[in-house]
């Protein structure tokens, strides 16, 4: 646009300078005709005074024609251009300029407008005079700031972006913003130019991931992969990398990637991994070891100390039927001791069965999980409605241990914070699927309580169930209960 404007007012400034040394007196009006239908403003001044000023000039400075007249030219120039525009035009005045010169010039009702202007001498009723050409370009000189400032900003941003971001055209560079040379060690200056595959780590693998990234922008317009790239030190690296076409279409092969280097944060995640799988590695071998010394306690206290207990009864019930019926108080002294043994024989059994339930080895996850509901009803006086229906053949003798404890620490949490009378459980075999459903009418439990981490009862829960790579679901609503849902696959074994 502005070289259009210089081209016509050059070809206007050559057009008067052949005519320069015409008198404009003869010819006024027809001059004056010329000057009001000219697309730009025009002026006449003599001895730094203006004579002359066309419809046009009057319109962009605000001011009528009789204002005008006798006005110094240089009062309409802003007084920060003032010295550079009475350098501009006196060059042009010497025939040492000939390219038009720029100024802001201050409209009668304040506003600043940008002026592009031209000057040659000429004869005005037999005086030297100077002949003035000017247009008004504040819109194009303030759409070209705006651009200015939007590519400083778009810079600004690029900069800002702490991947590395590149624009390729036919797979060549065409800008990069400065954190290529975090990422990769190149100034963004070194890459302009430059095929993208210096990026790779091989020309077989860069034309891979192109044919990979161009094939796929073809039919989308974002895409996000990983792959690994290469520095310019020659350290390899892992990029999570996101491309997007530019346009709607990929015509011209021009697209924007961004390179995030995800190297150490892959390695801290695996190391993370690593770490959990060595937890839950020794949390197995601690819930095995501390399983089979339970059983073991269980049976040396069910075997030892049960085997005591009743021979220790036994002798007492021949003592009472041998001592003399003479002797009441003995008589009574024995049965308080009958009875002391009976409820130790009790506490015994109750002890070697919260260690490690008879049942559950003789008798199966069934027969221990009935036991475990009677004993729930009898501790805490909640109805429990309880229903089993599966194939226990189908359920390995450890997996039955990790369902027999969760269902364990289910109830334990109800009866310490649910404030129920009511409780549901369903266990179920569904295909190669065992829930375990445990419901309850109690306060319901919150998200708060459900996601925090000093909830060792439901981190114990959860735990359990994903060693064998199942999966636990607790929900709960205020006044209506709380629900545990438990699903775990009998067949593919625990997680290893």
């Amino acid at each position: 646009m502005k070289k259009k404007i210089v081209d016509a007012m050059v070809a206007t400034r050559k057009n008067t300078a052949l005519q320069r040394q015409i008198t404009v007196t003869t010819e006024d009006e027809l001059y004056k005709t010329l000057a009001n239908n000219l697309q730009l403003g025009v002026y006449i001044a003599v001895d730094k005074r203006l004579q002359f000023t066309n419809f046009h000039l009057q319109e962009y400075t605000g001011y009528s024609r009789l204002e005008m007249l006798g006005m110094d030219p240089l009062d309409l120039v802003h007084p920060e251009d003032r010295d550079t525009a009475v350098s501009d035009a006196a060059n042009m005045l010497k025939g040492l300029r000939f390219s038009p010169y720029e100024y802001r010039l201050v409209s009668k009702d304040g506003q600043v407008k940008w002026i592009l202007e031209t000057v040659v001498p000429i004869m005005f009723k037999g005086k030297r005079a100077i002949l003035g050409n000017s247009i008004d370009i504040t819109e194009y000189k303030t759409a070209k700031m705006s651009l200015q400032d939007f590519d400083a900003l778009k810079a600004s941003i690029l900069d800002a972006i702490p991947q590395a971001v590149v624009g390729l055209e036919n797979r060549r560079i065409n800008f990069a913003n400065t954190a290529v040379e975090e990422v990769f060690g190149w100034k963004p200056e070194e890459l302009i130019g430059k095929s993208v595959t210096q990026f790779y780590r091989n020309e077989k693998e860069a034309e891979e991931i192109g044919q990979h990234f161009y094939s796929t922008l073809e039919h989308q317009r974002t895409f996000v992969s990983e792959y690994n790239c290469r520095r310019k030190d020659g350290r390899d690296i892992l990029c999570r990398m996101r491309s997007a076409r530019i346009g709607d279409e990929l015509k011209q092969r021009k697209i924007v990637i961004t390179y995030e280097d995800i190297t150490e944060q892959r390695k801290a995640e695996q190391e993370l991994a690593d770490s959990r799988q060595q937890l839950r590695n020794l949390s197995i071998h601690l819930q095995s070891v501390r399983e089979k010394e339970s059983t073991r306690i269980a049976r040396e206290i069910h075997d030892e100390l049960g085997q005591s207990l009743t021979a220790l009864q036994m002798d007492l019930a021949w003592l009472g039927i041998s001592i003399p019926q003479a002797d009441p108080s003995l008589g009574t002294k024995i049965q308080r001791m009958k009875k002391l043994v009976d409820t130790t024989i009790e506490s015994v059994h109750r002890i070697s069965t919260e260690l490690r339930p008879i049942l559950l080895d003789d008798l199966g996850l069934i027969a221990a999980m009935e036991w475990q509901v009677g004993e729930f009803r009898g501790r805490s006086n909640i109805q429990c409605d309880a229903r089993f229906d599966l194939k226990e053949s189908a359920v390995e003798k450890e997996l039955a241990t990790a369902i027999f404890r969760i269902f364990q620490e289910t109830l334990t949490n109800i009866v310490r914070h649910a404030h129920a009378t009511q409780v549901r459980v369903r266990l179920v075999q569904k295909g190669s699927e065992l829930r375990l459903d445990v419901s309850d009418n109690g306060i319901g439990i919150t998200e708060k309580d459900i996601d925090n981490p000093a909830s060792f009862g439901i981190v114990g829960i959860r735990e359990r169930v994903n060693l064998w790579g199942g999966t636990v679901h607790i929900t709960g609503k205020p006044h209506k209960g709380t629900k545990v849902s438990v699903r775990i696959p009998i067949r593919s074994g625990r997680k290893t």
